[in-house]
């Protein structure tokens, strides 16, 4: 039943002289009185007087679908103006103005003028249900009187300076101009936001930014050519320091991302209404009217669009639902079901070519009880079908497209039969596709009479009267009134094509498709894919006609559609092109999100590899796609050798959880030839790199952050630089950059720290461990580079020994109280330590730099890399950047994703700006993890931001200057671990700058600190040397360590041995273990002492008649029964004999006329007795007795006690009779061990031998 008793003869809600109920204004009902009258009727009726339409809000919505549509249409770039950039502006505005202020509406400057603005506040209310304060609105308006009449100033002014460009006057009034327009709409944004009314505010807030943007982009264009500074242009493009209002380039990101959260917010707050057609309403009027337009904000940056852009939407919006979801007495779908079952999810752009339904019986008439809907995709000739419903036999055709040529549906008129119930529910009985070319198509389910006509589709685009001067006030375009059907009416002006037919299931039996809704794409994407030979062509990725591996994901709101996301290596979209057939060479650039650094291939038909380029990582989150997400990657140059060309984009990173997001690809034409044009790039690609190395245009001083890897880097640039047409400009260049190499080598202190010289390891150069090498086969460095393979460990041996390359700094190239820079380049590393130290630990780093650089490059005639072609990337894993930071002080472990490692298919790196490998801002991702802290526990200075992983720089500071001393600056790299790796160039301790305030005071007190710590290693030094000197004394005759004491046994050596082992500081703390070894302060003085002790051993071994008298080659030269064994304790080693059966025996030649002392250490445990026994070959025998009870008692035989707990040294002397003697070791019961046995001739007791003589 209609509740509204005044009812024409539809029984449409009638509103006056509206004639209908504008609350789903995407429909329109037949022959409503007054609706079809278009834009100039309605000026001419208010300029009577017969109605106050501009104080009538009931067309409101449909008012601002039609700006939206109009001001979308122009800015997408179908619109021509005449002139170049300095009336471009001026022209788009022109187009513009007839949307913003109607000159019909009233006189510049009033309010009656501001009817656009007004309409697009009460249009926002209308589908709110919700009012703006008066007091809002009125401001509003008022602000909005203001812009006008400066804006027609500046207008006026645009076009004198237009007419006459070198009129300084006219410069200086047209700046004046700007900046009073640029001041208005800056204090006006503000109040088109006003609080709790952002969502009723946000079309009128959209064009507002959009007039802001458009006029912002003209002064960054034209700036300079009106008299402003160049600086003064900088600024207004880019002005981020919080100093002064933000540029364009800030603009454009916080105008973006304000639309898109408030739309999203409206939107939330209509869904939770429950009614679908209130939440479709907003959404489809706010995307027209809001979202098309910030969809073309990307373009206004003059540094990426210097050319007219055309643009295409690809985003699919839909008119009120249709059909009924509930009858009497029965429930109604939900919400959530209904956008279900009418929204399209997430695809690839598709024509939709034909729809057919198959039919059921429900009483007396036909129900729809399946959907087959038929499309293509681009410039694809086989098809797909989506079904919907329960297919039966009866199966009809409700319309079909044609192919060729391509054919569009842009309006439908539908019939319902009223029984009564409300409109929205009434059942469609019939429909008439209206077609641009071919006849229309009518379908019905019955023949009954149909009560209820309507209209479905959207608003006219705006006309195109051709090429219009901006400055000429009565050129076609100024003068130019929107269509204001609504529908549209002119098939020669639709704005939008039916690309999609939703349907759903009533709730209630029989099953059957009762309700849907029609989605319309907007006719500005094109069916062929076609690019412009004078415009940047942008083509959304969906438009790709075939997608492996990836998905198609749901846009932002920013981007005008759904984005193509590639997660995995070789997912890949194809794009197919239409290429007009001229000589014009396009650069392609791809619009892209990611959240790591990957390699992209770009390929064409399938076979012709165009490149494979590195995308720099844009944001770490991709769950929020805001307009700073996204970022532009250039890859190749394409030139039009055939029309129809296959365009593949793969990802081509083998490492996982990295993600690639396409939202488009861009063809920007170049001048002259492909040839001419890379040759332009490259040669402006290495003046850039060239003049970043110096620190003014004279060329003669490099810049601190300037490193010896970024001027190797310029050097491949130059390298490159075409000499077909660019040989003089290249062989300047080469000059400069060979001047900046050799400056580079002669800041740096450390020698050779690119290893370019054969003199690289040596006295002067760098001291390494074995198998660490410098190798030239790695095109990520220019030439020679150091290789550190990872730590050894031999085989049978449990001993792991560092590799090791380092190189002390001398205290004569140091200079008191001034802090360098330590600065180097990893191809790739795992488990790399780097330590640079004076004082401490001031710098200690792990770290792992991930293999990501991996190039394969051709290589020329002469056998070298070719760096110069194409190259062929091999895998571009995820940047993990892992500073693992084990004692910092004041660093700066740089490890950056976002920066670009190359952005053309060449191999180099170009360095930009304060960008090249110093300071700036930290990225979070660099995990440090702490090994060593200072004694205080802080780390002054402390900063492990991530740049860059493959470049480090750190900065260490110096106190005073003590050449006696000779502190110096250790460099040192170490890799520690059996997996460990490292490829390493351009290593570097430059000066920086000298000391002041709290770096002074911070490094003084370090300093003391040091002192205060030395003081304590040499006190530590002194009792542990004065120790093992007391010890050393009592082995030898002499303080030459030449003649040993009779007295001294084996273990007294072994003692001697154990003190100068505990004298510390012997090798360097972070190189210990490593061979060979690396100094330490005490290395030399131990070195003295175990001199001595290898003396000492020497000369014990050398008077010592028996073999392996101590056993430290197990049972060697011994003859021994089963189960005696040789077993470790302490620093030596015993014979253990633990059975009575057990028994060690020797058989020695003698000189039978000389004497011999015989010497055993031993120790005897439990009962019983051990026994060495020493005879001849004429019976005569002497044996030694060992008990447990020897060490409280002392009988006959000499004895001694040892340094092992319980051990005791007895003697005998013996004089044999023949010259052949044999020494028996055993036991009764218990356990005999033996730690030394000794027989000594007697001339050597009186004469101990004079080593030093005999050696």
């Amino acid at each position: 039943m209609n509740l509204n008793d005044n009812k024409n003869e539809f029984e449409i809600m009638d509103h006056g002289s509206m004639g209908y109920q504008p609350k789903y204004p995407l429909a329109k009902e037949s022959v409503p009185t007054g609706q079809n009258m278009n834009y100039t009727d309605w000026m001419n009726r208010c300029a009577n007087g017969e109605v106050d339409v501009f104080g009538d809000t009931s067309g409101s919505v449909r008012n601002a679908l039609i700006y939206g549509t109009g001001v979308g249409w122009a800015l997408l770039g179908f619109i021509p103006v005449i002139g170049g950039p300095a009336s471009a502006i001026a022209g788009l505005f022109n187009v513009l103005l007839p949307y913003w202020w109607p000159e019909q509406a009233g006189a510049s400057g009033s309010p009656q003028a501001q009817y656009t603005w007004a309409q697009l506040m009460a249009g926002s209310e209308e589908i709110t249900d919700k009012k703006i304060l008066e007091s809002k609105k009125s401001d509003a308006i008022a602000r909005w009187q203001g812009i006008q009449s400066m804006g027609r100033v500046y207008y006026e002014k645009l076009c004198d300076w237009i007419g006459d460009q070198n009129n300084e006057v006219k410069k200086d009034r047209l700046r004046d101009a700007f900046d009073d327009l640029d001041d208005r709409i800056r204090v006006s944004m503000p109040h088109f936001q006003a609080q709790t009314f952002e969502v009723q505010m946000l079309s009128m807030y959209a064009q507002a930014a959009n007039m802001h943007l458009l006029l912002l982009r003209d002064v960054v264009t034209n700036g300079t050519n009106w008299g402003f500074e160049q600086f003064e242009v900088d600024r207004y493009y880019s002005n981020a320091d919080g100093l002064g209002n933000p540029g364009l380039l800030q603009l454009l990101n916080s105008y973006t991302n304000y639309c898109i959260d408030w739309y999203n917010t409206g939107l939330q707050e209509q869904y939770d209404t429950g009614d679908w057609n209130k939440f479709n309403n907003f959404r489809t009027t706010m995307t027209i009217s809001v979202l098309d337009t910030v969809a073309t904000w990307p373009t206004f940056d003059p540094k990426f669009y210097s050319l007219p852009t055309k643009s295409q939407l690809t985003r699919i919006v839909y008119t009120p639902r249709v059909g009924d979801t509930a009858r009497s007495n029965r429930p109604s779908a939900s919400i959530d079901a209904q956008e279900n079952n009418i929204v399209s999810s997430p695809r690839l752009f598709a024509w939709l070519r034909m729809v057919d339904v198959s039919l059921q019986k429900n009483g007396l008439s036909n129900e729809i009880a399946s959907y087959k809907q038929t499309f293509h995709n681009t410039l694809r000739t086989g098809s797909w079908s989506i079904t919907k419903g329960t297919p039966t036999n009866d199966v009809r055709n409700m319309f079909t497209i044609p192919y060729f040529p391509y054919d569009d549906i842009w309006k439908i008129k539908n019939e319902f039969f009223d029984y009564g119930s409300p409109f929205d529910d009434l059942a469609v009985d019939s429909w008439t596709f209206s077609f641009r070319y071919s006849e229309d198509q009518y379908f019905e389910l019955s023949t009954y009479d149909k009560s209820v006509t309507r209209f479905y589709g959207l608003p006219c685009r705006a006309k195109n009267s051709g090429i219009c001067d901006p400055c000429d006030s009565q050129n076609p375009c100024r003068k130019e009134l929107p269509n204001t059907t609504m529908p549209c009416e002119d098939k020669r002006l639709y704005s939008h094509r039916l690309a999609y037919m939703g349907a759903g299931e009533n709730v209630y039996p029989p099953p059957s498709l009762t309700y849907s809704a029609y989605g319309w794409t907007h006719v500005s994407a094109d069916a062929d894919n076609r690019i412009d030979a004078e415009k940047i062509t942008q083509i959304p990725a969906v438009k790709g006609n075939e997608l492996e591996g990836g998905t198609v994901i749901k846009g932002p709101g920013s981007t005008g559609g759904n984005l193509i996301q590639l997660d995995s290596y070789g997912n890949r979209i194809v794009l197919p092109i239409k290429l007009p057939v001229t000589t014009q060479a396009y650069r392609v650039r791809i619009r892209y999100a990611s959240n790591a650094v990957l390699s992209i291939r770009v390929s064409l038909d399938g076979d012709v590899v165009l490149g494979t380029f590195i995308a720099p990582a844009t944001t770490s989150d991709l769950t929020k796609l805001t307009y700073n997400t996204f970022a532009y990657l250039d890859t190749s140059v394409l030139t039009a050798e055939r029309s129809t060309r296959l365009m593949f984009i793969s990802h081509n990173d083998l490492r996982n959880s990295r993600t690639f997001i396409i939202d488009k690809i861009e063809f920007i034409p170049i001048e002259g030839s492909a040839a001419e044009y890379e040759a332009s790039q490259a040669v402006e690609k290495a003046r850039k790199a060239v003049n970043t190395l110096f620190t003014s245009d004279a060329k003669n001083t490099l810049k601190l952050n300037v490193t010896d890897y970024a001027v190797d880097q310029a050097a491949n640039l130059v390298e490159c630089v075409s000499e077909e047409f660019h040989a003089q400009e290249k062989m300047i260049m080469l000059d400069q950059v060979k001047f900046a190499k050799r400056l580079s080598h002669a800041r740096n202190l450390l020698h050779y720290g690119d290893f370019e010289s054969s003199d690289w390891s040596g006295e002067n150069g760098w001291r390494t461990s074995p198998h660490v090498h410098v190798a030239s086969d790695n095109p990520i460095f220019k030439g020679r580079y150091l290789h550190m393979p990872s730590a050894t460990s031999p085989q049978f041996s449990n001993n792991i020994y560092p590799t090791y390359a380092y190189q002390k700094v001398d205290e004569s190239k140091l200079k008191s109280y001034t802090r360098y820079l330590v600065r180097g380049f990893v191809g790739n590393s795992k488990d790399l330590e780097l330590l640079v130290e004076r004082y401490g630990k001031e710098v200690h780093v792990e770290m792992d730099v991930p293999n990501d650089m991996q190039y394969t490059l051709p290589m020329n005639e002469c056998g070298g890399f070719d760096r110069c072609q194409p190259v062929s990337y091999q895998e571009r894993p995820l940047h993990t950047c892992k500073c693992k930071d084990t004692a910092v002080a004041h660093t700066d472990c740089k490890c950056k994703d976002k920066e670009s490692r190359t952005s053309t298919n060449r191999y180099t790196f170009e360095p930009t700006g304060n960008a090249v490998y110093m300071n700036g801002s930290d990225h979070k991702s660099c995990g440090c993890k702490n090994h060593d802290m200072y004694q205080n526990g802080t780390h002054p200075h402390k900063s492990c931001g991530c740049k860059d992983p493959h470049v480090f720089s750190f900065h260490i500071d110096t106190g005073c200057v003590d050449m006696e001393e000779n502190l110096g600056l250790l460099f040192a790299l170490k890799i520690a671990s059996e997996k460990g790796v490292a490829n390493i160039d351009n290593l570097e301790i430059i000066e920086a700058q000298p000391l002041t305030g709290e770096a002074l005071a911070r490094v003084k007190k370090r300093e003391q600190k040091w002192k205060q710590e030395m003081a304590q290693k040499r006190l530590q030094t002194e009792k542990a040397v004065q120790a093992a000197t007391g010890v050393m004394q009592t082995l030898f005759t002499n303080a030459q360590y030449n003649r040993l004491k009779f007295e001294t046994l084996f273990p007294h050596i072994l003692h001697a041995e154990k003190l100068v082992q505990q004298i510390p500081y012997v090798y360097h703390p972070f190189l210990s273990g490593a061979l060979p070894t690396v100094p330490g302060m005490n290395f030399e003085i131990v070195q003295q002492f175990l001199v001595g002790i290898a003396n000492a051993r020497a000369l014990y071994e050398q008077r010592n008649l028996v073999h392996n008298g101590t056993f430290s080659s197990g049972t060697g030269s011994w003859k021994v029964t089963e189960g005696v064994e040789v077993q470790p304790l302490q620093d030596t080693s015993v014979l253990v004999l633990s059975e009575w059966s057990h028994e060690a025996s020797q058989q020695l030649h003698v000189d039978s006329d000389r004497g011999y002392v015989l010497r055993v250490t031993a120790r005897k445990e439990g009962s019983g007795k051990g026994t060495v026994t020493m005879s001849d070959c004429a019976d005569y025998t002497e044996t030694l007795t060992f008990t447990s009870c020897d060490y409280n008692t002392v009988g006959i035989q000499t004895m001694t006690e040892s340094t092992l707990s319980g051990f005791v040294t007895k003697t005998l002397e013996f004089f044999p009779e023949t010259d052949r003697i044999r020494i028996d070791i055993g036991e009764t019961e218990g356990t005999f061990q033996v730690e030394s046995v000794e027989l000594i001739c007697m001339d050597q007791m009186e004469d101990a031998g004079n080593f030093e003589d005999e050696m």
